[in-house]
């Protein structure tokens, strides 16, 4: 399948929806010496509420396609898209607990440092997820609703960027660099961007879009 060619141009939209981590890291840097600690526990609240609305976008989306195969007909498309799902689901929980007990047995590393480096990296694999999601749109064909999801996505990354500072920002004594926080949210916000690139490998079929869409609902 050749990638048809749009007026938008993927990467574009991806560093788009993607960079608004880093601004969202801003954001908590500029208002932390007038945050509370229930300030801050607020702004991640309400980034985790919008999080877990997009759970359910995404959980709805993998499994409206894969219910959508149970039937006599199409009986061994239903299985191969539900034995690929679970192994989405479960390795992506697999992987990010690696990546956690990793991080955890760094005995150098403070609470605080090792929360948000996990919390970035959940995020990365979700936002693998969103710039699919805009890929799939412009291989469609359907440059407006690429864009819709690019201005959505990117309002999400910003209160992504609460999620990411926040438990450093909180850790009262330590004062974290802007260096680390920036690279923190590169690492939560760049991965839409490799999303979206595939675009231009041509994968925009529904069984992609269905293990993507597990694989960013688990890590959320």
């Amino acid at each position: 399948m050749v990638a048809p060619q749009n007026s938008a141009d993927p990467l574009v939209l991806g560093i788009v929806a993607g960079i608004t981590v880093l601004i969202g890291v801003a954001f908590m840097i500029s208002l932390r010496s007038r945050l509370s600690q229930t300030g801050i526990a607020f702004l991640q609240a309400m980034a985790g509420g919008i999080l877990a609305y997009l759970a359910l976008e995404t959980g709805h989306a993998a499994s409206e396609y894969v219910e959508g195969l149970a039937r006599w007909e199409t009986l061994g498309d239903f299985a191969v898209a539900s034995v690929v799902t679970t192994v989405s689901l479960i390795g992506t929980f697999a992987a990010l607990a690696l990546v956690e007990r990793r991080v955890a047995a760094l005995k150098s590393l403070r609470p605080s440092l090792a929360t948000s480096t996990i919390i970035a990296v959940a995020f990365g694999v979700h936002n693998v997820g969103e710039g699919f999601a805009i890929a799939a749109a412009l291989l469609g064909g359907y440059v407006a609703q690429a864009l819709l999801f690019t201005a959505g996505f990117a309002v999400h990354n910003f209160t992504e960027g609460f999620g990411v500072a926040g438990p450093l920002l909180g850790d009262k004594g330590y004062k974290p660099g802007a260096g680390l926080l920036a690279a923190l949210s590169l690492l939560a916000g760049l991965p839409v961007l490799a999303g979206s690139a595939v675009y231009y490998a041509g994968l925009g079929n529904e069984l992609f879009l269905a293990i993507l869409n597990t694989a960013a609902t688990a890590s959320i």
